[in-house]
């Protein structure tokens, strides 16, 4: 997994951020998971957010020298705004991984996104959703170790190939698809899903990434948060929004996978989110003559202004363009 520099991330009062991205393991199954998240703030604008609190399972050590003994942390693949990744080696086995370390200072008080992140993914187990391998903290950091996707992000794929073949476009939206229904059906929502945070494990098999404001869904919620150019209307309208929230990012995503652009532009953020709240994607320009009507027809529900009106993730599945695709064509190949 890598970091990436953004500056179009929203969270609390619209400061950039970068999503510290965690993951899970599989290697603990003694593991105690009768905690349950809960609600940390009370405020209108947080309410319904259930968090984990302090994790248990990161490492407490004195310094970054204790990591090294046992992971040999390489060059800098990735930056964020409060973290660097680092392509790692596990020395007692050699495995290739990838190390995320974390600013505490920089994360202004808000260190328990991080420790909710990996609790969470802690308990997913889904393999189109990264994997955690280990987790360690000093007074001043935090050092997350994750499977390393060896073929970078998506959004790097689109932007040398100019967009995604269409084929291939079906098969990662329902791997997405696939992801998110885990998700929603234990009440979780991402609400970050976009190409930065879509790791490819192979050339075309993606893991869902970046879980930093992933959390338990307790009521409608109200907090505006994630990349604003894959945000629903509903999250900017402060009216309350549910899981369906990333049902409209993946349509985002497969818009920008089928012609290369993002469907709602503008010179300044005011003016993107009237057109993302007015959500009405222009499907007439050029690169979409080549688009099959199935999947025009798919970003449409993705993309439908009433959260009611889109599929459940887990729907997609039987979309006339996703339907021929199943899970098991997709691991043949």
């Amino acid at each position: 997994m890598r970091a990436r520099s953004s500056s179009v991330t929203v969270l609390y009062d619209k400061r950039n951020r970068k999503g510290i991205s965690l993951d899970r393991n599989n290697n603990y199954a003694s593991r105690e998971i009768e905690r349950q998240p809960r609600m940390v703030h009370t405020s209108s604008r947080h309410v319904n957010e259930g968090f984990f609190g302090v994790s248990k399972w990161i490492q407490r050590v004195d310094a970054r020298n204790v990591v090294e003994k046992q992971y040999e942390i390489g060059a800098v693949i990735g930056k964020g705004n409060f973290s660097s990744v680092h392509l790692t080696r596990r020395k007692s086995d050699g495995t290739k991984c990838a190390l995320k370390q974390v600013e505490k200072r920089a994360m202004r008080g808000k260190c328990f996104f991080v420790d909710n992140e990996v609790e969470m993914l802690l308990l997913i187990q889904h393999d189109h959703i990264i994997s955690i391998l280990d987790a360690f903290c000093t007074e001043n950091q935090y050092f997350i170790v994750f499977e390393h996707a060896q073929y970078g992000d998506l959004y790097e794929t689109i932007r040398k190939n100019s967009r995604i073949e269409e084929p291939d476009a079906c098969i990662i939206t329902l791997q997405v698809a696939s992801a998110l229904a885990y998700l929603h059906d234990r009440n979780v929502v991402h609400r970050d899903v976009k190409p930065e945070n879509l790791l490819l494990v192979d050339k075309f098999s993606v893991k869902l990434c970046d879980f930093g404001l992933a959390c338990h869904v307790l009521g409608p919620l109200y907090r505006i948060c994630g990349t604003p150019t894959y945000c629903a209307p509903e999250v900017l309208q402060m009216t309350g929004y549910s899981t369906k929230c990333d049902i409209w990012s993946l349509g985002v995503v497969l818009f920008v996978m089928l012609v290369g652009y993002a469907p709602f532009r503008a010179p300044d953020q005011n003016r993107l989110f009237k057109l993302i709240m007015q959500a009405k994607p222009n499907m007439d320009m050029p690169e979409w003559k080549g688009v099959s009507l199935q999947a025009k027809d798919l970003v449409c529900r993705l993309m439908s202004k009433s959260e009611d009106r889109r599929p459940l993730a887990s729907q997609i599945v039987s979309h006339p363009w996703i339907a021929p695709f199943t899970m098991e064509s997709i691991d043949d190949e």
